[in-house]
């Protein structure tokens, strides 16, 4: 199954948007959608979330990117090279739903 190259951009777009509430959509999108990415999808939305969780300002939407990340890991289709930008991130600074979101992430790809 595949979500298509304009469902791909789409969310491409809004992982990338100045808007907070874009960003989280997407994210929320990336959740209900896991199970619809084919292998090449899961790995661009990865790469794109996990450079977007290092820069991210808000702190819902940087939890909504982490777990979303989280969820995308059910699909077996993900490498660490997908997210080696995670390894940017400082665990200090996060929230405790965060850092347990990347606590799981890095055992598990690192």
């Amino acid at each position: 199954m595949t979500v298509g190259n304009k469902s791909l951009l789409g969310i491409a777009r809004d992982i990338s948007s100045s808007s907070p509430e874009a960003r989280e959509e997407a994210s929320e999108r990336v959740c209900d959608w896991v199970h619809s990415f084919d292998r090449r999808e899961v790995r661009a939305v990865a790469t794109l979330l996990s450079s977007a969780v290092v820069i991210e300002g808000n702190r819902d939407c940087r939890e909504s990117e982490l777990n979303a990340l989280s969820e995308l890991t059910a699909s077996g289709l993900i490498e660490a090279e997908d997210l080696v930008a995670l390894r940017e991130l400082r665990r200090d600074l996060l929230t405790e739903p965060d850092a347990e979101h990347y606590d799981y992430l890095i055992s598990e790809f690192f």
